[in-house]
């Protein structure tokens, strides 16, 4: 839906029309794909139940409920997508450094784990002392 949207946003533009909201495009996406009210409805209370289900276990659930809301910018997402990439890069970087001798595959499989939520201490204060002046990563 976040591609679509970004589509019908640029056209809304080239017509000088304004932007729906992501809840309103939520509702016009669901119309051009199914078109019957009955599975629009039923779409929409699944989307509104899968947010309300994974909204504590999945940040991008929760931005995208925020973003639903018109809590939040839409284009906050984008951010989240290069902190996500930027902290991914610096934990391979630390990983190499660390592991010197480890092949790439097992580089990989040590990002993964730490992607999923096992992450070593040393690990993540070595983070914020990357993107954190010192007394700011102390308080942290």
């Amino acid at each position: 839906m976040y591609s679509q949207k970004v589509k019908f946003d640029k056209k809304c533009m080239e017509n000088k029309v304004g932007k729906e909201t992501l809840e309103q495009y939520m509702y016009t996406y669901l119309n051009q794909k199914y078109g019957l009210k009955p599975l629009i409805v039923e779409w929409a209370a699944a989307i509104i139940n899968g947010v309300k289900t994974y909204i504590k276990e999945e940040h991008e659930v929760a931005l995208f409920a925020k973003i639903l809301k018109n809590e939040c910018d839409e284009d906050f997402r984008f951010i989240q997508v290069h902190v996500k990439d930027t902290l991914a890069n610096l934990v391979k970087v630390m990983l190499k450094d660390k592991y010197p001798l480890k092949s790439e595959s097992d580089i990989q499989k040590m990002l993964t784990t730490v992607e999923k939520g096992r992450i070593e201490d040393w690990m993540w204060h070595k983070i914020l002392e990357k993107m954190y002046e010192e007394r700011d990563a102390m308080i942290l």
